[in-house]
């Protein structure tokens, strides 16, 4: 069964836009988790049987708890446009021409002694949708008058006069959640946010703010003290190193990454931002040694910087690979990765290693323009040159006289490299591991293939009889 159907009316004037009257009336005044509820269910009810047509789906799907969502719902109710019934709950949603009126859901003499108390704390004169919001925290809430009443002083002494209702009702709620509904719990809440005022009003100082601690800072720092387990002189540490345009917000985005990092004390945190600043000033040297620049190094730091640092690479290796990228005409980050990877599976990380394999590199491309000479060709070194050497030297163990004899043999043969990777195959065939013993090996087939040659001559001089002819094919299959 859908949680969310239409009245008639509903679909009939239904419009995929927020009317105006919502926009002008009722979104100023209404609690922003509020407002997002009424959005998303007008989107639901518009999707027919849409699979997130169902509390639990849009619980999640919003991020809010099941009894938010059900007390906006409630707000919703008593401001008319829409009514919830049955069990388990379901939600009509009523055109906003023809919202129900409003007038009857708050008893005024319920609310009378209420409404001349507030507006002298105010000091001014409250409008009527200021009051319904109040009216609406308590209902919604279930915070007695008394205790919504001290909640008021409160913003006021914090806040001073001007106060909206909109920090009011947070405050409420907040202390609502965490089960403030009577005056005895409204005053305790007020009580633990005098005595952590002073820690609060450090952390505060320590940003260079010379501002007053509010609400929301102490409920910042019950999240960090009680959620997150930091240890006041290390919340003051962070507090003050924050160079860029500190405040509380920054301050929270700092210690939620080190609690994400499992950073607790000062002495790790230090490392760790003293460790970040070399390896940020490492991430730029090398993207300016590639040739490449970014406005945000976050990306090349945690993809590409870290990884290369836990294989072992250091600063000036990897500065030293970059520079050798470039010459190389590879100049993009996942290109100089792929570099690194090469060199790492070969064991190649310290710069010493890869000077050595530069150097070594460098000599085996020299050993291989020799060879390529031998052959009587004039062209540069390619990679096949190079596999074809690998072949010889690592895998067929071939000494470097050797290839140098069978590119002389090949010098004057057509294709010099299909040659001398015949004559080279033969010789590893044959164990043969000597000039001496490849100059005799060619002398023998020499002579081979000359016997070779009058033995098929002989071969071809004999004739064959009908019947030996006819006796071979007729049982071919014997002897195939």
């Amino acid at each position: 069964m859908a949680f969310i159907k239409q009245s008639s009316d509903f679909i009939e004037n239904s419009k995929t836009e927020i009317d105006n009257i919502f926009i002008n009336d009722y979104l100023p005044y209404a609690p922003s988790d509020f407002v997002k509820v009424y959005i998303y269910v007008n989107y639901i009810s518009n999707s027919g049987e849409s699979p997130d047509n169902d509390l639990e789906k849009i619980c999640k799907i919003l991020n809010m708890s099941e009894l938010d969502v059900m007390n906006a719902l409630k707000y919703w109710e008593n401001e008319g446009l829409l009514k919830l019934y049955g069990e388990p709950v379901q939600v009509m949603l009523f055109p906003l021409k023809n919202a129900i009126s409003n007038d009857h859901k708050w008893s005024k003499s319920k609310y009378e002694e209420f409404n001349l108390i507030v507006q002298d704390i105010k000091k001014k004169q409250i409008m009527p949708n200021e009051f319904n919001e109040y009216y609406s925290a308590m209902e919604t809430l279930n915070i007695e008058i008394p205790a919504f009443i001290m909640i008021v002083k409160f913003c006021v002494m914090q806040k001073g006069e001007s106060v909206g209702y909109k920090y009011i009702t947070t405050v409420a709620k907040n202390w609502a959640d965490e089960g403030a509904h009577t005056v005895e719990e409204v005053n305790k809440k007020i009580e633990e946010f005098e005595q952590s005022i002073d820690k609060v009003s450090e952390v505060i100082k320590a940003l260079k703010s010379k501002r007053k601690a509010t609400f929301e800072d102490r409920q910042f720092y019950k999240k960090w003290t009680e959620e997150l387990e930091f240890e006041h002189n290390v919340i003051l540490y962070v507090a003050k190193n924050i160079k860029v345009n500190p405040n509380i917000y920054r301050l929270d985005a700092k210690l939620l990454n080190y609690y994400e990092l499992k950073l607790y004390d000062v002495k790790e945190i230090a490392g760790f931002e003293a460790e970040r600043e070399s390896v940020l000033k490492l991430a730029k040297s090398i993207t300016r040694a590639i040739g490449v620049y970014y406005d945000n190094l976050e990306p090349v730091i945690s993809g590409y910087v870290q990884p290369w640092l836990a294989k072992g690479y250091d600063e000036q290796t990897l500065i030293a690979i970059a520079g050798n990228c470039f010459k190389q005409s590879v100049r993009t980050l996942e290109g100089m990765n792929e570099m690194i990877n090469k060199l790492y599976s070969h064991g190649i990380v310290s710069l010493q290693s890869l000077n050595q394999q530069i150097e070594s590199g460098i000599k085996t491309d020299n050993t291989i323009k020799n060879i390529i000479s031998a052959c009587g060709l004039t062209r540069n070194v390619t990679s096949w040159d190079r596999d074809f050497y690998r072949t010889w030297t690592y895998s067929w163990k071939l000494s470097e006289d050797l290839i140098m004899y069978g590119a002389s043999l090949a010098k004057d043969k057509a294709q010099p490299m299909q040659y001398l990777n015949k004559v080279l195959s033969d010789w590893k065939e044959k164990g043969v591991d000597t000039v001496e013993k490849a100059k005799a090996t060619s002398q023998e087939k020499t002579t081979k293939q000359t016997q070779k040659t009058k033995n098929s001559a002989i071969i071809h001089q004999r004739e064959y009889t009908k019947e030996e002819l006819q006796n071979v094919f007729s049982n071919i299959d014997d002897w195939i």
